[in-house]
């Protein structure tokens, strides 16, 4: 990798899996965020869903376990699946070799990337639980809307209180504490 790819490329030392920015929403002119994905076995990411952007996985190797709704689908090297918008997710390595595929955002979304980098960041700084979250809560409301992600399952009621608390958040000046992750816009 060229100097450059290296300063695009972000580890997560509690989920142990790397994104590397090929091309952000701003490079797109906002028609996508393309990310290359490295999960480790076992890595995964819980239900959830998206209101303003599809989620396309297109798998480089390894093995791609894929809920798309009710649907659970098992991608391998060569196969892709795009997750349309308001459509619940998760997805998970559940192979015992390391899982590359590219992620595509339709529409790019800046501030998904941001969070990604601001969540990567918090793990590596050792303020993310083991489960993954941050361990403030104004931070992961925060990035619950900077991603514009919509959790779902049992927790689901959080989302309407998540953007409450960012407002707050934003007021008490705790977004600040996660621009000094934003790398790719500073």
């Amino acid at each position: 990798m060229n100097p450059n790819t290296l300063q695009r490329r972000f580890y997560n030392p509690v989920q142990k899996d790397y994104v590397t920015f090929l091309e952000t929403s701003r490079e797109s002119g906002g028609k996508r965020t393309h990310g290359l994905l490295e999960v480790a076995p076992g890595g995964k990411v819980n239900p959830h869903y998206h209101k303003t952007f599809s989620e396309t996985f297109i798998v480089r190797s390894g093995t791609l376990g894929l809920q798309l709704g009710s649907r659970k689908l098992v991608l391998q090297a060569g196969e892709k699946a795009t997750v349309p918008v308001n459509t619940l997710h998760a997805w998970s390595n559940t192979a015992q070799e390391r899982l590359v595929c590219d992620v595509i955002l339709e529409p790019g979304n800046e501030g998904f990337e941001k969070a990604l980098q601001a969540g990567y960041g918090l793990a590596t700084d050792g303020l993310m639980q083991p489960n993954g979250m941050p361990k403030n809560i104004w931070h992961l409301a925060l990035l619950v809307e900077l991603s514009e992600t919509k959790i779902a399952g049992g927790v689901r009621l959080l989302n309407g209180l998540f953007g409450l608390m960012a407002k707050i958040a934003r007021k008490l000046g705790k977004h600040k504490d996660l621009e000094k992750y934003y790398q790719l816009y500073s």
